[in-house]
């Protein structure tokens, strides 16, 4: 029993282990069937998902072409002396998208390339911001670097390329439209011209006067002189009677019109002084100090000063004299022309909407344009009048008086008179 047992249990363990190695066979022939091991079978398919039982293979991206320029390693103020320490290489993409910043210091790749050392000995002339590219207009020139006022001014830095910039004399409030004018704000400018009639060869103001040379008996040469009018019928008889002026000089004519059209402000009251011939010092602001003789004083933003201390007195600012506007230069010749011939001249403020809009077009405003566009009448001779004699036009200081630019004088026949009390 023991013997014939044995040889059962060999063989049912050679029947298993037949039976496990037809079953590996089996598999491993499955397996290399489907191709996931690399052998036989269909070959994947590229792009084909994981649901399709293939392999999913992405384009490998080619990146773009790039440019090493200048950044600021650091915030650097405006007129700080730079050195190569202050700033580091940025690969720039070329791409579309981005554009090389304006004037943008390049570092070449090539040996002997301009570097680093662009930026050394050189003058900030506006605030650079860490990481941000630096241009070539930012700093003054490599071979000036002495000052800021070796580069020019930082107006001529502001005026659009060709265009130029004239200042105008201001003596009141009018023509700074009641000092309501900023740095940007668009105007346009407004002239009135007042015409005379001149004689035209001798270019001098009419009428003119004539002298009468005769020859008598008592005195070879005789003369008389006396001013040119114009003869018309006397009612005494068959005699010419001689019309002159009462008036020495003739009464000029206004014509008013838009000359300058949207002109920018580019500064109103004087430039400063304060970079002429001098290095710009930058300087930490001080820190505010404390009395200790007053230990219980109430800090400004907690309540102001303390009650036994004066409240200080403002001081006042004083107003501008001074408007300067950027134009073509064909207007500022016309607003030279106009200042030099003694126009004058106001200046109206545009709206923010219109800050494009060129090319305005206007009527030129005469005695003549008044009458007929609003239909004012003349009024008749009457054979009563105003008691008393109004012989000068008054009009109220605080409205018309001096009202024109260049503070001129009031025409012939207006007087300005205080206002009433």
């Amino acid at each position: 029993m023991g013997a014939g047992g044995g040889r059962r249990t060999g063989v049912i363990l050679i029947v298993l282990i037949l039976i496990v190695l037809v079953i590996g066979l089996g598999a491993v022939f499955l397996i290399s069937s489907s191709g996931l091991l690399g052998g036989g079978g269909a070959p994947a398919v590229p792009g084909a998902g994981v649901a399709d039982g293939g392999d999913v293979e992405l384009p490998t991206p080619t990146p773009p072409p790039v440019i090493n320029i200048i950044i600021a390693n650091r915030d650097i103020p405006r007129g700080a002396r730079l050195s190569e320490q202050d700033v580091t290489i940025l690969a720039w993409p070329e791409i579309a998208e981005a554009p090389l910043p304006a004037e943008a210091l390049i570092v070449g790749r090539e040996e002997g390339s301009p570097g680093l050392e662009q930026v050394n000995d050189r003058i900030a002339r506006v605030d650079i911001l860490k990481g941000q590219p630096i241009s070539n207009f930012m700093l003054t020139p490599g071979d000036e670097p002495t000052s800021l006022g070796d580069t020019g001014s930082d107006a001529a830095l502001l005026i659009p390329s060709g265009q130029v910039a004239m200042s105008l004399p201001i003596t009141n409030k009018h023509g700074l439209v009641a000092y309501a004018l900023r740095q940007g704000d668009h105007v346009d400018v407004m002239m009135s011209f007042r015409l005379t009639d001149v004689d035209e060869e001798f270019q001098t103001g009419l009428p003119n006067e004539g002298i009468i040379v005769s020859s008598t008996a008592d005195f070879p040469i005789n003369s008389f002189r006396y001013v040119l009018g114009r003869t018309t019928s006397s009612p005494l008889g068959d005699s010419v009677v001689l019309v002159i002026p009462s008036e020495t000089t003739a009464r000029p004519r206004q014509s008013t019109q838009l000359t300058v059209d949207n002109a920018i402000v580019l500064r109103v009251g004087d430039w400063p002084f304060t970079d002429i011939n001098q290095p710009i010092v930058i300087t930490p602001a001080p820190e505010p100090t404390v009395d200790p003789a007053q230990p219980t004083a109430i800090p400004p933003e907690q309540g102001g000063p303390p009650p036994d201390q004066p409240t200080p007195t403002p001081t006042p600012i004083p107003a501008p004299t001074s408007v300067t506007l950027v134009m073509s230069r064909q207007d500022a010749l016309v607003m030279k022309y106009a200042l030099e011939t003694g126009a004058y001249i106001d200046l109206v403020l545009r709206s923010a909407l219109d800050d494009e809009v060129q090319n305005v077009t206007t009527d030129t405003v005469t005695l003549d344009y008044i009458l007929n566009f609003y239909g004012v009448d003349v009024p008749p001779r009457l054979p009563v009048s105003h008691e008393p004699r109004i012989n000068l036009l008054t009009i109220n200081s605080n409205i018309g008086a001096g009202s024109d630019l260049l503070g001129s004088v009031l025409p012939p026949g207006i007087e300005a008179v205080p206002p009433s009390q």
